[in-house]
């Protein structure tokens, strides 16, 4: 399971759990659970490219800049991403590539708006099989 909404956590929020076996695959999970809120993933294509390289001093930082970076551009570019290669180094620095197209509302059935993300109760666990994070956006 890459990742589930959780129901009932917060008013005005979607809450989910995301998980990975490798810290690369959590962060890619929670893109796309992030963008799955926002519209339908199959009908998003690949066209447009933006590089993303984030520092930080801690994991959980890590994954709230991510989150946040993505957003950013979905806001000020009009940009949907289905896809993401991510690679993060053991100094907490990412690299990342994630793959969309502009938002057409015909073409894409827009869902929700995440206005960011939220602190509350934002978290990342290592367990036995991997990875998990647990994600409240506002919408």
């Amino acid at each position: 399971m890459k990742y589930k909404f959780i129901p009932d956590i917060a008013t005005a929020d979607i809450a989910f759990e995301a998980y990975g076996k490798s810290l690369e695959e959590l962060f890619q999970n929670c893109a796309l659970a992030t963008f799955e809120v926002m519209a339908d993933l199959k009908k998003i294509e690949p066209k447009i490219k933006k590089e993303i390289s984030l520092k930080s001093k801690s994991i959980e930082n890590l994954l709230y800049d991510f989150l946040s970076e993505l957003i950013f551009l979905k806001d000020s570019e009009s940009l949907l991403f289905n896809k993401f290669d991510v690679k993060i180094d053991k100094e907490s620095k990412l690299s990342a590539i994630a793959s969309g197209e502009k938002i057409n509302h015909q073409k894409h059935h827009t869902k929700l708006d995440v206005k960011a993300v939220t602190l509350h109760m934002f978290r990342v666990e290592k367990t036995k099989a991997g990875w998990k994070a647990t994600v409240i956006l506002d919408i």
